[in-house]
């Protein structure tokens, strides 16, 4: 380890919103911090969703970013110049954010995408002191982070962050140069204090099996497809409850009998490390997926998981060995989630190679370490 250094992580969101990226940033910051090191965090917009979610502490120096004059006049045209000529906007947005002249990074670490723009004036910066830049894209192929913007930007940093092999390929058919992209998984970001027994007890459904769904509300998640394969799944298992957190609209009356589901809305971290431990089984049928934290996150608590078509939870997941692999169709949906609820050795076994394959591969300390090194502070 070379001797303390101050790093600047950059993003348009600040790190107390909800959501994988916002996690990821909260404790890769917290673990550099740990290691002697000095973190700064330097956003646009501040995103509280909700006072009682915890998040808004930040132990560490912050910096708000303000737009210069240009920047301001510049705000309402970007999105278009961004799709029609994209150097344009990048030439831009490099100059359209006020960055602290008193302050001088060893390295600048962004998360997010050209569309961000945020990034443009990091990459600048990080030129200017000549320190290695670093962006962390969450993208997720074909649906966002893999436009002409987005490729700019990534062209201009040392190393950019893969949470796949299958977004590291799509990048690098994009024109990317295979020397800057960095594989690198992430840890459970949830509590490891979790106590579903308190859980199920609260919600009166002690010993009944417990599907958990943890994600936004909408079809790329597969959130749709889950409550139509929930009927289904009614009819074999008529006890089973389906858990369900994370942001969106909460089910219309009628949608699903009254007793058959719990909803647990926005989860404060105490609550998701509970909703973890008290499942039997956690399901995220997503189409689209950078990588899929949750996943990692049941398997820290020995749960099977259900996955989506998203390639990069099925790179993640060995189907039939830490999880099952589904489409959106509800019917193949139920068809999965019945097998893992009618065998509940097969779950148990699903669950405990998860868990495995989390503590030796997906580790606070490999996360870390990857970025020390793309920051040039480790060999």
């Amino acid at each position: 380890m070379t001797a303390p250094a101050l790093i600047a992580f950059a993003s348009k969101i600040a790190p107390t919103y909800t959501g994988g990226l916002a996690a990821y940033q909260r404790s890769l910051i917290a673990a550099i911090a740990n290691l002697g090191h000095t973190p700064c965090s330097l956003y646009e917009n501040e995103r509280f969703p909700d006072s009682r979610l915890g998040y808004e502490a930040m132990p560490w120096t912050s910096h708000r970013l303000r737009r210069t004059v240009s920047g301001y006049l510049g705000r309402n045209i970007l999105p278009t110049l961004s799709t029609r000529t994209p150097q344009i906007a990048a030439f831009l947005a490099e100059r359209r954010l006020n960055i602290p002249d008193t302050m001088r990074p060893s390295a600048i670490h962004i998360t997010g995408t050209g569309w961000d723009h945020t990034g443009f004036a990091m990459a600048k910066w990080a030129r200017e002191l000549d320190v290695p830049f670093s962006i962390w894209p969450a993208v997720h192929p074909g649906q966002w982070g893999d436009s002409p913007i987005d490729m700019l930007l990534y062209g201009l940093a040392d190393v950019v962050f893969c949470q796949s092999s299958g977004e590291r390929d799509d990048l690098i058919k994009l024109g990317l140069d295979p020397q800057k992209t960095r594989l690198c998984g992430l840890p459970p970001f949830c509590r490891p204090d979790g106590q579903g027994d308190r859980l199920r007890k609260h919600l009166e459904i002690e010993d009944r099996p417990v599907v958990l769904f943890l994600g936004r509300r909408d079809k790329g998640k597969g959130y749709p497809a889950l409550i139509e394969a929930w009927r289904i799944v009614l009819e074999r298992q008529s006890e089973a409850v389906l858990m369900l957190a994370g942001p969106g609209n909460a089910l219309r009356p009628g949608q699903l009998p009254e007793n058959s589901y719990r909803d647990l809305g926005l989860l404060d971290e105490k609550t998701k490390a509970d909703a973890y431990a008290a499942c039997d089984i956690f399901c995220l049928p997503s189409a689209h997926e950078s990588f899929g934290i949750v996943f990692v996150e049941a398997w820290s608590y020995g749960k099977p998981v259900v996955c989506g078509p998203a390639p990069a939870s099925r790179e993640l997941i060995e189907d039939g060995e830490t999880g099952l692999w589904s489409t959106q169709d509800p019917a193949v949906l139920a068809d999965k989630l019945i097998t893992l609820l009618e065998s509940p050795t097969l779950a148990k076994t699903m669950g405990n190679a998860g868990k495995q394959l989390q503590q030796e591969s997906y580790t606070t300390e490999r996360m870390v370490r990857s970025h020390l090194q793309a920051w040039q502070l480790v060999a």
